[in-house]
């Protein structure tokens, strides 16, 4: 075994150590949800005490994506998301223009000051920047839930127009056992019947086989258009939510120019959907 291959599984172990113990000590209150080191992990912290009150027979969340360049719409996006009480919300990627730093803090402080209470998971985008993006929001591949409400939401990345071996496989993995609530996002949509144009096709017929062979995934999440648009894929329900701050979409062969939110409400296990436009 070389020093460098032996190296990288001791930094993965201590990481994955580091995690454990942040949420043992942020559930015990020793360290404050605040205190913790990136997004997503102040966010599953919050999340498994969250989950630990909600009601398993009904509970909702909200789906938004592609906030960057106007405060303000994202702002109204955020307040009326919590006016759903929702359990988290997923943000389907593109908080910035150029993913440097200093774009990451003003999201992340306008996302801590507006929702403070509610757990807030990030796909990445295309505009984000990868070191950026792993330093201070989230991992480029993660999955999150609760096995009290029976839900699992597994996010990958497709910013690069593309899902590899890597990325798939990482799904295959993840969807083993999923429970009865289960949903996948990732930030570009496949290209289908409808979808023509801001989409993919590199491994979509893979993630289409995916989907279409797991019974637990109810639906997938997607933005990257400004628009919102609804669609099948792999059979089952899929979504565009990209109007949370985005300039619109000036032409589009599909969807609706709209600012708006996705709420999804999970009730005796089986999702609903409901796009609310932002007034």
């Amino acid at each position: 075994m070389s020093p460098t291959f032996s190296q990288s599984r001791t930094c993965k172990f201590y990481s994955r150590c580091s995690f454990f113990i942040l949420l043992l000590l942020v559930c015990f209150g020793t360290v404050s949800a605040v205190h913790a080191a990136t997004l997503f992990q102040r966010s599953s912290a919050l999340m498994q005490q969250l989950a630990e009150k909600a009601s398993p027979g009904d509970y909702s969340f909200v789906v938004l994506g592609d906030s960057r360049g106007n405060e303000a719409v994202f702002r109204r996006a955020l307040s009326v998301a919590a006016s759903y009480r929702p359990l988290f919300i997923l943000h389907g990627g593109d908080y910035s223009d150029k993913g440097s730093e200093e774009e990451t803090r003003n999201f992340l402080s306008l996302v801590e000051s507006t929702v403070p209470a509610i757990p807030v998971f990030v796909v990445f985008g295309n505009h984000e920047s990868p070191a950026v993006f792993e330093k201070l929001v989230a991992p480029r591949q993660f999955r999150f839930g609760s096995k009290r409400l029976g839900l699992r939401v597994v996010v990958v990345d497709n910013a690069g127009e593309e899902l590899t071996g890597r990325e798939l496989s990482f799904l295959e993995k993840e969807l083993v056992a999923a429970p009865q609530a289960t949903f996948l996002a990732m930030h570009v949509p496949p290209q289908t019947s409808r979808w023509r144009g801001h989409t993919f096709t590199e491994g979509a017929s893979g993630l289409a086989r995916i989907i279409a062979s797991s019974s637990p995934v109810q639906a997938s999440f997607f933005a990257h258009s400004h628009v919102y648009d609804r669609d099948r894929f792999g059979g089952k329900p899929a979504f565009i939510s990209g109007g949370a701050g985005a300039p619109l979409a000036w032409m589009s062969r599909y969807g609706e120019r709209v600012y708006h939110i996705l709420v999804v409400r999970v009730k005796n296990g089986r999702a609903s959907y409901q796009m609310v436009p932002l007034k």
